[in-house]
Protein backbone atom coordinates (compact mmCIF):
# COMPACT_ATOMS: atom_id res chain seq x y z
CA UNK A 1 0.00 0.00 0.00
CA UNK A 2 1.09 3.22 -1.28
CA UNK A 3 0.94 5.52 2.18
CA UNK A 4 3.73 8.36 1.84
CA UNK A 5 2.93 11.12 -1.04
CA UNK A 6 5.65 12.43 -2.58
CA UNK A 7 6.32 15.36 -4.80
CA UNK A 8 8.92 16.35 -6.74
CA UNK A 9 11.00 19.95 -6.54
CA UNK A 10 13.55 20.09 -10.09
CA UNK A 11 12.73 17.60 -13.13
CA UNK A 12 16.34 17.53 -14.12
CA UNK A 13 18.49 14.25 -14.80
CA UNK A 14 18.91 13.81 -11.34
CA UNK A 15 15.59 14.62 -9.94
CA UNK A 16 13.70 12.40 -13.04
CA UNK A 17 16.05 9.37 -11.37
CA UNK A 18 15.27 10.27 -7.84
CA UNK A 19 11.44 10.20 -8.67
CA UNK A 20 11.78 7.07 -10.49
CA UNK A 21 13.08 5.06 -7.59
CA UNK A 22 10.77 6.32 -5.10
CA UNK A 23 7.80 5.95 -7.33
CA UNK A 24 9.71 2.16 -7.43
CA UNK A 25 9.03 1.80 -3.49
CA UNK A 26 6.17 -0.20 -2.18
CA UNK A 27 5.24 2.65 0.81
CA UNK A 28 5.77 5.73 -1.68
CA UNK A 29 4.50 7.49 -4.58
CA UNK A 30 5.39 10.41 -7.24
CA UNK A 31 1.98 12.51 -6.92
CA UNK A 32 3.13 15.71 -7.81
CA UNK A 33 6.08 17.74 -9.52
CA UNK A 34 7.48 21.09 -9.91
CA UNK A 35 9.80 22.69 -12.29
CA UNK A 36 9.97 26.12 -14.16
CA UNK A 37 10.27 23.97 -17.47
CA UNK A 38 6.80 22.20 -18.95
CA UNK A 39 9.48 20.51 -20.97
CA UNK A 40 11.53 18.78 -17.37
CA UNK A 41 8.00 17.85 -16.51
CA UNK A 42 6.65 16.39 -19.52
CA UNK A 43 9.96 13.81 -19.80
CA UNK A 44 9.35 13.18 -15.86
CA UNK A 45 5.69 12.26 -16.34
CA UNK A 46 6.85 9.66 -19.09
CA UNK A 47 9.94 8.34 -17.25
CA UNK A 48 7.13 7.64 -14.50
CA UNK A 49 4.75 6.28 -16.92
CA UNK A 50 7.00 3.67 -18.10
CA UNK A 51 7.94 3.21 -14.77
CA UNK A 52 4.52 2.42 -13.39
CA UNK A 53 3.63 0.46 -16.19
CA UNK A 54 6.13 -1.98 -15.76
CA UNK A 55 5.62 -2.15 -12.18
CA UNK A 56 1.68 -2.73 -13.04
CA UNK A 57 2.31 -5.72 -15.45
CA UNK A 58 1.89 -8.68 -13.29
CA UNK A 59 3.44 -11.77 -15.07
CA UNK A 60 4.07 -9.86 -17.66
CA UNK A 61 6.49 -7.32 -15.94
CA UNK A 62 9.50 -9.39 -16.78
CA UNK A 63 8.04 -8.89 -20.50
CA UNK A 64 7.64 -5.63 -20.82
CA UNK A 65 10.79 -4.36 -18.91
CA UNK A 66 12.74 -6.08 -21.68
CA UNK A 67 10.99 -4.14 -24.66
CA UNK A 68 7.52 -4.87 -25.00
CA UNK A 69 5.74 -1.76 -27.08
CA UNK A 70 4.52 0.86 -25.55
CA UNK A 71 2.06 3.13 -26.99
CA UNK A 72 2.45 6.90 -25.95
CA UNK A 73 -1.01 6.83 -25.04
CA UNK A 74 -0.28 4.44 -22.36
CA UNK A 75 2.91 6.14 -20.91
CA UNK A 76 0.93 9.34 -20.83
CA UNK A 77 -1.74 7.81 -19.22
CA UNK A 78 0.19 6.29 -16.53
CA UNK A 79 1.95 9.69 -15.91
CA UNK A 80 -0.76 11.87 -15.62
CA UNK A 81 -1.81 11.36 -12.17
CA UNK A 82 1.90 13.29 -10.95
CA UNK A 83 0.37 16.90 -10.96
CA UNK A 84 2.68 19.59 -12.45
CA UNK A 85 3.61 23.12 -11.35
CA UNK A 86 5.29 25.90 -12.52
CA UNK A 87 5.96 27.10 -9.12
CA UNK A 88 7.22 24.92 -5.78
CA UNK A 89 5.08 26.99 -3.73
CA UNK A 90 1.61 25.39 -5.16
CA UNK A 91 3.01 22.31 -4.60
CA UNK A 92 4.23 22.69 -1.12
CA UNK A 93 -0.25 24.22 -0.25
CA UNK A 94 -0.91 20.68 -2.11
CA UNK A 95 -1.51 17.20 0.38
CA UNK A 96 1.97 15.84 -0.27
CA UNK A 97 3.35 14.57 2.64
CA UNK A 98 6.87 15.00 1.80
CA UNK A 99 9.47 16.19 -1.08
CA UNK A 100 12.70 15.25 -2.68
CA UNK A 101 14.50 18.73 -3.42
CA UNK A 102 16.45 18.33 -6.59
CA UNK A 103 16.45 21.90 -7.70
CA UNK A 104 19.94 23.76 -8.32
CA UNK A 105 22.63 23.98 -5.31
CA UNK A 106 21.77 27.36 -3.97
CA UNK A 107 17.97 26.95 -3.67
CA UNK A 108 18.07 24.07 -1.07
CA UNK A 109 17.75 26.11 1.79
CA UNK A 110 15.06 28.24 0.38
CA UNK A 111 13.31 25.36 -0.60
CA UNK A 112 13.58 23.22 2.89
CA UNK A 113 12.86 25.89 4.70
CA UNK A 114 9.86 26.75 2.83
CA UNK A 115 8.43 22.66 3.03
CA UNK A 116 9.50 22.70 6.81
CA UNK A 117 7.04 25.34 7.27
CA UNK A 118 4.59 23.57 5.51
CA UNK A 119 4.97 20.54 7.47
CA UNK A 120 6.61 18.46 4.91
CA UNK A 121 9.28 15.83 5.17
CA UNK A 122 12.38 16.76 3.02
CA UNK A 123 14.73 14.43 1.20
CA UNK A 124 17.17 16.97 -0.17
CA UNK A 125 19.57 15.82 -3.04
CA UNK A 126 23.44 16.68 -2.06
CA UNK A 127 24.80 19.04 -1.53
CA UNK A 128 22.90 20.33 1.73
CA UNK A 129 23.37 24.10 0.59
CA UNK A 130 26.14 25.94 0.06
CA UNK A 131 27.39 26.62 3.60
CA UNK A 132 27.01 25.96 7.16
CA UNK A 133 24.83 28.58 7.87
CA UNK A 134 22.42 27.49 5.37
CA UNK A 135 22.53 23.74 6.30
CA UNK A 136 21.93 25.22 9.94
CA UNK A 137 18.58 27.08 8.62
CA UNK A 138 17.44 24.08 7.51
CA UNK A 139 18.20 22.07 10.55
CA UNK A 140 16.19 24.48 12.68
CA UNK A 141 13.09 24.52 10.72
CA UNK A 142 12.98 20.92 10.35
CA UNK A 143 13.59 20.70 13.99
CA UNK A 144 10.64 23.84 14.91
CA UNK A 145 8.29 21.62 12.28
CA UNK A 146 8.59 18.21 13.79
CA UNK A 147 9.63 16.70 9.90
CA UNK A 148 12.14 14.05 8.78
CA UNK A 149 15.20 15.66 7.07
CA UNK A 150 17.43 13.50 5.23
CA UNK A 151 20.38 14.24 2.89
CA UNK A 152 21.29 12.01 -0.53
CA UNK A 153 24.95 11.10 0.28
CA UNK A 154 24.42 8.30 -1.83
CA UNK A 155 28.03 7.32 -2.57
CA UNK A 156 28.20 5.06 0.76
CA UNK A 157 25.50 2.95 -0.74
CA UNK A 158 26.93 2.42 -3.91
CA UNK A 159 28.50 -1.45 -3.48
CA UNK A 160 32.32 -0.96 -4.12
CA UNK A 161 32.18 2.10 -1.67
CA UNK A 162 29.62 -0.07 0.64
CA UNK A 163 32.25 -3.31 0.79
CA UNK A 164 35.29 -0.91 0.99
CA UNK A 165 33.40 0.67 4.14
CA UNK A 166 32.83 -2.34 6.07
CA UNK A 167 36.50 -4.00 5.11
CA UNK A 168 37.62 -0.87 6.17
CA UNK A 169 36.08 -0.38 9.55
CA UNK A 170 35.24 -4.35 10.05
CA UNK A 171 38.49 -5.04 11.99
CA UNK A 172 39.83 -7.79 9.55
CA UNK A 173 42.88 -5.41 8.68
CA UNK A 174 42.84 -3.28 11.66
CA UNK A 175 41.77 0.25 12.33
CA UNK A 176 41.58 2.89 9.46
CA UNK A 177 44.36 5.60 9.93
CA UNK A 178 44.79 7.24 6.30
CA UNK A 179 42.54 8.08 3.08
CA UNK A 180 43.75 9.01 -0.19
CA UNK A 181 41.39 9.49 -3.18
CA UNK A 182 41.88 10.58 -6.83
CA UNK A 183 39.13 11.49 -8.69
CA UNK A 184 39.78 13.23 -11.63
CA UNK A 185 37.49 14.11 -15.30
CA UNK A 186 37.01 16.70 -17.90
CA UNK A 187 34.63 19.41 -17.89
CA UNK A 188 31.35 17.61 -18.37
CA UNK A 189 28.84 19.68 -17.33
CA UNK A 190 28.32 21.82 -20.49
CA UNK A 191 26.08 24.69 -19.80
CA UNK A 192 23.54 25.35 -17.13
CA UNK A 193 23.43 26.42 -13.58
CA UNK A 194 26.41 23.74 -12.51
CA UNK A 195 28.82 25.73 -14.25
CA UNK A 196 27.97 28.80 -12.53
CA UNK A 197 29.60 29.21 -8.89
CA UNK A 198 26.85 31.08 -7.51
CA UNK A 199 24.31 28.52 -8.28
CA UNK A 200 26.78 25.33 -7.50
CA UNK A 201 29.09 26.58 -5.31
CA UNK A 202 31.72 24.88 -7.31
CA UNK A 203 33.27 21.50 -8.10
CA UNK A 204 33.66 20.62 -4.47
CA UNK A 205 30.37 21.38 -3.81
CA UNK A 206 28.37 20.18 -6.81
CA UNK A 207 30.46 16.61 -7.08
CA UNK A 208 33.42 15.86 -4.33
CA UNK A 209 31.25 16.69 -1.19
CA UNK A 210 30.46 12.34 -1.90
CA UNK A 211 34.21 12.22 -1.28
CA UNK A 212 34.39 14.50 1.28
CA UNK A 213 31.85 12.63 3.23
CA UNK A 214 32.94 9.30 2.25
CA UNK A 215 36.23 10.25 3.88
CA UNK A 216 34.46 11.24 6.96
CA UNK A 217 32.66 7.82 6.98
CA UNK A 218 35.53 5.76 7.44
CA UNK A 219 37.90 8.29 9.91
CA UNK A 220 35.44 10.07 12.05
CA UNK A 221 35.16 13.66 12.93
CA UNK A 222 37.80 16.01 11.22
CA UNK A 223 40.01 18.13 13.21
CA UNK A 224 41.55 20.57 10.35
CA UNK A 225 41.02 21.02 6.98
CA UNK A 226 44.30 22.23 4.80
CA UNK A 227 43.41 22.95 0.41
CA UNK A 228 45.09 24.54 -2.80
CA UNK A 229 42.64 25.61 -5.75
CA UNK A 230 42.78 26.88 -9.02
CA UNK A 231 41.40 27.08 -12.61
CA UNK A 232 44.19 25.99 -15.29
CA UNK A 233 42.35 24.47 -18.41
CA UNK A 234 39.95 25.78 -20.46
CA UNK A 235 36.49 24.28 -18.32
CA UNK A 236 33.74 26.16 -19.37
CA UNK A 237 33.08 27.02 -15.40
CA UNK A 238 33.72 30.05 -13.37
CA UNK A 239 35.46 28.27 -10.43
CA UNK A 240 38.46 25.96 -9.87
CA UNK A 241 38.86 23.24 -11.82
CA UNK A 242 41.10 21.46 -9.43
CA UNK A 243 41.78 21.04 -5.66
CA UNK A 244 44.05 19.18 -3.28
CA UNK A 245 42.31 19.07 -0.12
CA UNK A 246 43.87 17.52 2.98
CA UNK A 247 42.05 16.85 6.16
CA UNK A 248 43.41 15.79 9.95
CA UNK A 249 40.67 13.72 11.50
CA UNK A 250 40.69 14.06 15.33
CA UNK A 251 41.45 10.63 15.79
CA UNK A 252 45.24 11.65 14.52
CA UNK A 253 44.08 9.93 11.09
CA UNK A 254 44.94 11.52 8.12
CA UNK A 255 43.08 12.15 4.74
CA UNK A 256 43.55 13.67 1.05
CA UNK A 257 41.56 14.28 -1.64
CA UNK A 258 42.68 14.68 -5.07
CA UNK A 259 40.01 16.46 -7.30
CA UNK A 260 38.61 18.12 -10.46
CA UNK A 261 37.52 18.48 -13.76
CA UNK A 262 40.99 19.30 -15.36
CA UNK A 263 42.33 16.08 -16.58
CA UNK A 264 41.81 14.44 -20.26
CA UNK A 265 42.05 11.10 -18.69
CA UNK A 266 39.15 10.12 -16.03
CA UNK A 267 40.98 8.89 -12.52
CA UNK A 268 39.21 7.15 -9.74
CA UNK A 269 41.02 5.68 -7.40
CA UNK A 270 40.83 5.25 -3.27
CA UNK A 271 43.16 3.79 -0.86
CA UNK A 272 42.36 2.94 3.00
CA UNK A 273 45.84 2.11 4.87
CA UNK A 274 44.41 0.33 8.08
CA UNK A 275 47.46 -1.23 10.90
CA UNK A 276 47.03 -4.60 9.67
CA UNK A 277 46.28 -3.98 6.03
CA UNK A 278 45.55 -1.99 3.22
CA UNK A 279 42.47 -1.69 1.20
CA UNK A 280 41.79 -0.51 -2.71
CA UNK A 281 38.92 0.53 -4.18
CA UNK A 282 39.57 1.14 -8.25
CA UNK A 283 35.95 3.48 -8.24
CA UNK A 284 32.75 2.88 -9.32
CA UNK A 285 31.56 -0.65 -11.09
CA UNK A 286 35.26 -2.26 -10.87
CA UNK A 287 36.96 -3.77 -8.47
CA UNK A 288 38.81 -3.46 -4.93
CA UNK A 289 41.47 -5.79 -3.26
CA UNK A 290 42.77 -5.80 0.20
CA UNK A 291 45.03 -7.78 2.20
CA UNK A 292 46.82 -8.03 5.51
CA UNK A 293 50.56 -7.50 5.70
CA UNK A 294 52.61 -10.69 4.55
CA UNK A 295 49.27 -12.27 3.60
CA UNK A 296 48.01 -12.80 -0.29
CA UNK A 297 45.62 -10.16 -1.31
CA UNK A 298 41.79 -10.78 -1.38
CA UNK A 299 39.96 -9.33 -4.78
CA UNK A 300 36.45 -8.73 -4.44
CA UNK A 301 34.90 -7.82 -8.14
CA UNK A 302 31.38 -6.15 -8.65
CA UNK A 303 29.34 -8.69 -9.33
CA UNK A 304 30.02 -9.83 -6.01
CA UNK A 305 28.47 -7.35 -3.99
CA UNK A 306 24.47 -7.75 -4.55
CA UNK A 307 22.87 -4.78 -3.00
CA UNK A 308 19.71 -2.69 -3.80
CA UNK A 309 19.82 0.36 -6.12
CA UNK A 310 21.44 2.98 -4.47
CA UNK A 311 18.95 5.65 -4.92
CA UNK A 312 16.15 3.32 -4.27
CA UNK A 313 17.50 2.86 -1.26
CA UNK A 314 18.29 6.08 0.68
CA UNK A 315 14.62 7.11 -0.40
CA UNK A 316 13.55 3.87 1.14
CA UNK A 317 15.36 4.45 4.26
CA UNK A 318 13.75 8.19 4.36
CA UNK A 319 10.31 6.64 4.04
CA UNK A 320 10.88 4.25 6.40
CA UNK A 321 12.06 6.82 8.85
CA UNK A 322 8.97 8.65 8.25
CA UNK A 323 6.52 5.86 8.59
CA UNK A 324 7.48 3.59 11.10
CA UNK A 325 10.80 5.44 12.89
CA UNK A 326 13.25 3.45 11.71
CA UNK A 327 16.96 4.40 11.70
CA UNK A 328 18.21 6.01 8.33
CA UNK A 329 21.39 5.18 6.32
CA UNK A 330 22.63 8.75 7.02
CA UNK A 331 20.94 11.56 8.02
CA UNK A 332 20.98 16.20 7.38
CA UNK A 333 23.86 15.76 10.19
CA UNK A 334 26.04 13.75 7.67
CA UNK A 335 25.00 16.29 4.80
CA UNK A 336 26.16 19.49 7.02
CA UNK A 337 29.51 17.85 8.54
CA UNK A 338 30.41 17.18 4.41
CA UNK A 339 29.46 20.91 4.52
CA UNK A 340 31.52 21.87 6.30
CA UNK A 341 34.39 19.96 5.27
CA UNK A 342 33.52 21.58 1.54
CA UNK A 343 33.42 25.45 3.47
CA UNK A 344 37.07 24.99 5.35
CA UNK A 345 38.34 23.56 2.13
CA UNK A 346 37.33 26.79 -0.04
CA UNK A 347 38.07 29.37 3.07
CA UNK A 348 41.56 27.48 3.27
CA UNK A 349 42.41 27.76 -0.23
CA UNK A 350 41.30 31.39 0.07
CA UNK A 351 43.60 32.24 2.49
CA UNK A 352 46.14 29.44 2.08
CA UNK A 353 46.37 28.42 5.70
CA UNK A 354 44.54 25.31 7.65
CA UNK A 355 41.50 25.95 8.96
CA UNK A 356 40.63 24.24 12.46
CA UNK A 357 37.23 22.46 13.12
CA UNK A 358 34.46 23.00 13.73
CA UNK A 359 33.93 25.91 12.49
Amino acid sequence: MKELKVGLIGAGGMGQHLAVQCDSLEEAQLVAAADPSEEALQRLASKVGESRIVQTAGADQTQVGAGTEVSSEDTAAAGSDVRRYADYNDLLASDVDGVIIAAPNNLHADIAVAAANKGKHIFCEKPMALGIAECDRMLEAAEKAGVTLMVGQVLRLIPVFWQSHKIATGGDIGKPFAINITRLSSWWFGPGWRSQKAKSGGVVYEVHVHELDFMRHVLGEAESVYASMGHFTAAGVDYEDTAFIQIRFRNGGIGSLHCGISSSVNQYGMTIQCTEGTLVNEGFGKRLQYARFGESHQVIEPEMITLEEPYRAELGSWAQHILHAEPMVFDASDGRAAIELAEAAYRSAQSGSAVPLPL
